[in-house]
């Protein structure tokens, strides 16, 4: 026969298992409602003017500069340097998720 505290201690463990699965769950959804993040990302093309501390100033098509915060997450594609023509996929705070030369 089980003991009650056995009993108890199994449905405890299964509830807080539980509950950590639901929270990841909806976590995972508010990411990524319906598409990915390259596909909800904006594109910015233009010619690369310079690099600084993980920034890279690029001079878009419409001859304003902006500026593309990179950081261990973003995807960097080819060796790129000043002059390059690249194609960037950014999110609303202009953070870099991509970043390929288009030459």
């Amino acid at each position: 026969m089980v003991s009650i505290p056995k009993v108890v201690g199994l449905l405890s463990c299964g509830f807080v298992l539980c509950l950590g699965l639901s929270t990841a769950a909806h976590a995972g959804q508010a990411d990524e409602p319906g598409a990915s993040r390259l596909e909800r990302a904006k594109t910015i093309k233009g010619v690369l003017l310079r690099v600084e501390y993980g920034e890279y100033v690029v001079k878009g098509q419409d001859g304003m500069e902006v500026r593309l915060t990179t950081d261990k997450t973003t995807q960097m594609m080819g060796q790129l340097k000043k002059g390059d023509r690249i194609e960037a996929k950014v999110n609303d705070q202009n953070h870099a998720l991509l970043i390929r030369s288009t030459q």
